[in-house]
This record gives C-alpha cells, sequence and structure tokens, in this order.
C-alpha cells in the first residue's frame, strides 16, 4: 500500500463489502496493494452508520489516507479511530498515531456516523495514500529489489460483529515489541479497602473469625466504567501503589469492554469509540508490575449480543497497552464448562500473545481446581505453554449448575504464586467471596456485598 504506482496503467477491479453486496468498480490506475472494504452497519431516515476496514496487501505502511468521494451529497458528522474531514463530496480519513502502521497483510478499521438525503449510494471506488486500491496486488515494472516479504504479525481474523471499532494491529516496523514484566516472585497482596474487610472489622465472636477468612485473604480489585475514567486511573494508581509500597503482588481485574456482560447483571461497558482512550487512562495509573486479568467473559461471550464492536481488536489494544504500563496481562477465556478446548484456543488465537503473558479461567465461576487445571494445561499445549491462572475464590464445593449466588458453595484454595513443571503461573482470588453476583437467588445487585453468603462460603470452607 506503497505510494510506489506501476509503470503501465492497468485496468482493475476493486471489490467492496457492502451491507453483505458486492460492487465492482473499475479503476485506471492500480496500488501496489490495498483493499477497502466499506460496509454500511445500520441506516435510518435521513442518517446511517458505517465501518471501513482498510487492508495492506503490499509494503508495510507508517500511516493511511483512505479517500473516497459521496456518489449522492452524503456527509460524515461524527468518526472514530481515524481523522475524517470532507471538502465537497470528496472525504478523506487519516490514521491516528497508534493505528498507522500496518505490514504486509494486516488491516485496520474506522467507522463513523453520517447523513443523507434522497439517497445513500454506497461509494465506488477509494485511494489509500493517493493510490487506488484494487484489492490485488500489482508488483512494478521491472523490480531492482525483491518482492517484500511478508511480516510475521499476524493478520487480525475479522470478529463474528464488524461493528466500527478499531482492529489494532501490532507495528510491522523493527520496534521491538514490548516486553513482559518478569515472573512474579513472593507474595500477594492483601488489600484493607474490600467491603469483606470492613465486615470483618464491624464484626464479633464466630463470625469474625469466618469472615477473616475472607477479609485477610488477598484478592484482586475490579476497575471498570462505574466512574469516570480519571477517577478509576486514580483508584488504580491507589491500589496498585500501596501493594507496590508494601513488596507484594497486587492483582487487578479490568472490566469495561463494550456489550460487558450482553446486558445482563453486570451489563454496561465504555462506548465503542471510547475504549482505547479509557484503557490508555487507566493504564497511566499503573505502578509496578500487576497480574492483570482482562475483561471477564469478554471472549466467552463473542458473538453472543449486539454492541461488542470488534472486540477482538479491543483486547488486542488492551494488552498491548497495559503491558507497556507494566502489567503482566492475562486474557479471560471463561471456564471448563462453558467453551471447549478448541473454541477456547481459536478465540485465543484471534487475540494473539504479542503482549499478553497468558489467559485466566473459572472467573467468578464454581469449576473446580482440579477439573480447571486439567482444561488449561489441554490449552496451554495448543498454545506453545503459555501460562494461565485459576480464580479459585469459591470453587470449594465446585459447581452445582448455577452461576449466580448458588447455594452450598465454599471458598476454595487460597492464592497462590506458582513456579512447577505445569502452565499453572498463579490460583488467584479473582473475584471477591461475598460480593454479590447480581439480582438473582435472593441476593443484591452485582458487587454489593451480602453477609449471609459471605458467611456460608467461609463456613463451607475446607480450610
Amino acid at each position: 500500500m506503497s505510494a510506489r504506482r506501476t509503470a503501465a496503467a492497468l485496468l482493475s477491479v476493486a471489490t467492496l463489502s457492502v451491507g453483505g453486496l458486492t460492487v465492482a468498480a473499475s479503476t485506471a490506475s492500480a496500488a501496489e496493494g490495498c483493499r477497502v472494504d466499506y460496509t454500511v452497519q445500520s441506516e435510518w431516515p435521513g442518517g446511517f452508520q458505517a465501518d471501513v476496514k482498510v487492508t495492506n496487501l503490499g509494503s508495510p505502511v507508517s500511516s493511511w489516507q483512505v479517500g473516497w468521494s459521496w456518489p449522492s451529497g452524503q456527509s460524515v458528522s461524527q468518526a472514530w479511530n481515524a481523522d475524517v474531514t470532507s471538502s465537497g463530496s470528496a472525504v478523506s480519513a487519516r490514521s491516528l498515531s497508534w493505528n498507522g502502521s500496518l505490514g504486509t497483510g494486516a488491516s485496520a478499521q474506522f467507522g463513523f456516523i453520517g447523513a443523507w438525503g434522497s439517497s445513500n449510494a454506497r461509494p465506488s471506488s477509494f485511494t489509500v495514500n493517493g493510490v487506488a486500491c484494487t484489492g490485488t496486488t500489482t508488483p512494478t515494472t521491472n523490480p531492482t529489489t525483491p518482492p517484500p516479504t511478508p511480516t510475521p504479525t499476524p493478520t487480525p481474523t475479522h470478529t463474528v460483529t464488524p461493528t466500527p471499532t478499531p482492529t489494532p494491529t501490532p507495528t510491522p516496523t523493527p520496534t521491538p515489541s514490548p516486553t513482559p514484566p518478569p515472573q512474579q516472585n513472593g507474595q500477594l497482596y492483601v488489600d484493607p479497602g474490600t467491603q469483606a474487610y470492613a465486615a470483618w472489622q464491624a464484626a464479633s465472636g464466630s463470625n469474625k473469625d469466618l469472615l477473616g477468612k475472607i477479609a485477610l485473604t488477598p484478592q484482586a480489585y475490579w476497575v471498570g466504567n462505574w466512574a469516570d475514567a480519571s477517577h478509576a486511573q486514580a483508584e488504580v494508581r491507589d491500589y496498585t501503589g500501596r501493594a507496590t509500597a508494601a513488596g507484594k503482588v497486587p492483582t487487578l481485574v479490568v472490566y469495561a469492554i463494550p456489550g460487558r456482560d450482553c446486558g445482563s447483571h453486570s451489563g454496561g461497558g465504555v462506548g465503542e469509540s471510547e475504549y482505547a482512550r479509557w484503557i490508555d487512562t487507566i493504564a497511566q495509573g499503573i505502578s509496578g508490575h500487576p497480574i492483570v486479568i482482562l475483561e471477564p467473559d469478554a471472549l466467552a461471550q463473542l458473538g453472543d449480543c449486539s454492541g461488542q464492536g470488534d472486540r477482538v481488536g479491543f483486547l488486542k489494544y488492551a494488552a498491548k497497552s497495559l503491558t507497556q504500563a507494566g502489567g503482566r496481562v492475562y486474557i479471560d477465556a471463561g471456564h471448563s464448562s462453558w467453551l471447549s478446548v478448541d473454541t477456547a484456543v481459536s478465540r485465543l488465537q484471534q487475540v494473539g500473545f504479542a503482549d499478553a503473558v497468558g489467559f485466566a479461567l473459572n472467573t467468578s465461576n464454581y469449576q473446580t481446581t482440579a477439573a480447571t487445571q486439567a482444561y488449561g494445561e489441554q490449552i496451554s499445549q495448543r498454545l506453545g505453554g503459555k501460562g494461565y491462572v485459576i480464580d479459585t475464590s469459591r470453587n470449594g464445593n465446585g459447581s452445582n449448575g448455577e452461576w449466580c449466588n448458588p447455594r452450598g458453595r465454599a471458598l476454595g484454595e487460597q492464592p497462590r504464586l506458582v513456579n512447577d513443571s505445569t502452565g499453572l503461573d498463579a490460583l488467584l482470588w479473582v473475584k471477591l467471596p461475598g460480593e454479590s453476583d447480581g439480582a438473582c437467588n435472593g441476593g443484591p445487585a452485582a458487587g454489593v456485598f451480602w453477609p449471609e453468603i459471605a458467611l456460608e462460603l467461609a463456613r463451607n470452607a475446607h480450610w
């Protein structure tokens, strides 16, 4: 997709994806190699939302500019993941600082809200960096250098919900990728700011002893969009800063992906156009090298509901940003009774491990440690030995098939870092025991501390 042109103009056909239709557009000049897919995601009287995907089929580039002309007088009112400007019918979309580098075969996506009048005809041709896109690679005449070697960076897999959001790809330049922080040693951090800790301090007698099993055990800190990004950053800075000052290892859970929990008890998440900025903001608050559990249920629910945007692209971007800030990122992959090994491997491979160090299992669920480790080892082996962590917070009695405040469960094995011959990196309490899964089975809203269930979990513990 470089600006180099062919010595002789060749007539080519560019294929554009338009709402499931294929439109052929003739052009008299050919790019070294690029493809633009233009898809109208939704349309209503006077307005529409579109997604544009640009794929580089030629030499690596450090930035891109997509151009086209409106055939029916349309206009752009709002855009994301590109700087979009218009002059009359001509439209120009420039890459941003974080998504401009594209290796051979790599793609980037941007989207916009548009307006239309009498009709909303699709553009018939596009240019990238001033050269017409044909969807094929055309070599130059009498090349003096060999054709470019494909970059080892994998082409991002197209997700099942191609809504307009970034598909960030690792840079194809020789710039070194961020080095994941080293494997953690030492002890996990006990946070005195949890709801369980406050309940333990206020309790007495046998209840105090039981609540102490929870309050005095290391647990994760969850950060999401229940507060604005600057406040979330301050929370991350406070929590990880306290842990680092104490010489302990903190565990952070990032939980704000668009379409979170498919609108169920923990539904929400930030807007699709805001996620990358939100991630960068909270990443700036990281102190030290926390374990980071990235977006519980996000991969397991991939494609299960609308509003997810480019979920794979979101996870790639988050893993990179959080790793660069010092985190050891583990991508959440559901649990052994949710995804098959094949499906878990496939979805984790879509996100990749250019930045993340491994994957997380059983977050907020009840599958036994033994079953989860057997499952994790199979996935790890298929992924070249990637490490994984297991949430053991409430799996002491295993699962009864329910996930939302089931009764009769027990605290699981106490958290610890692991360094043995297996792929297991740590047993963690990712879910905070005693905090409700949601307004179900008699429980309060998600995240609210429920003393009754906390005492039951502690009473049933096998330690």
